[in-house]
């Protein structure tokens, strides 16, 4: 089995992995001007008009994910009867998940970021042991364009495995 083989069966990691991109999307907010006069939601919108696709709120929202939308719970990626990993997280509509939106303008580069998430968190969760700097901090995520903590993140790292 190759790497990226053996990554992607391993059903925790990719929980992991997709609640990290559910709760914290890299683009939280993006725009779209309507081609034709449509519908959403019920309300007409007119073509021309700016419309702003929120992956930050659609995947933290209650009515999609549960009373747990907030919290961070990689089991909810794992099937509970097989024990593998699924890419719904238990969710109805794969458009609870927008992450990487969908569709002709959804992310191109969708896998390989997914593939290198999943290779780097195994080889730095298999290499260290992580902590917060100061255990009191509150990390405040913020930015314009890309999420990140405000203030940086302030870990303290370990070595563990062959090299401790």
């Amino acid at each position: 089995m190759d790497v990226a083989s053996l990554l992607e069966s391993m059903p925790y990691l990719n929980g992991v992995c997709n609640e990290v991109l559910r709760l914290f999307p890299t683009i939280p907010v993006t725009s779209r001007v309507t081609i034709r006069d449509t519908t959403i939601a019920g309300q007409f919108v007119p073509r021309g008009t700016m419309i702003f696709v929120v992956p930050w709120a659609i995947n933290r929202n209650p009515k999609l994910w549960g009373p747990d939308s907030e919290n961070f719970v990689p089991e909810r990626w794992i099937d509970k009867e097989t024990g593998r990993a699924t890419m719904n997280g238990g969710a109805a509509s794969n458009y609870s998940f927008l992450t990487f939106l969908h569709g002709p303008r959804g992310c191109i580069g969708e896998r390989f970021a997914r593939a290198e998430l999943r290779a780097l968190l195994a080889a730095l969760v298999g290499t260290f042991e992580f902590q917060m700097a100061d255990p009191d901090e509150k990390v405040v995520v913020g930015g314009t364009i890309t999420s990140k903590p405000v203030n940086g993140m302030h870990l303290k790292l370990k070595p563990v495995g062959w090299g401790a």
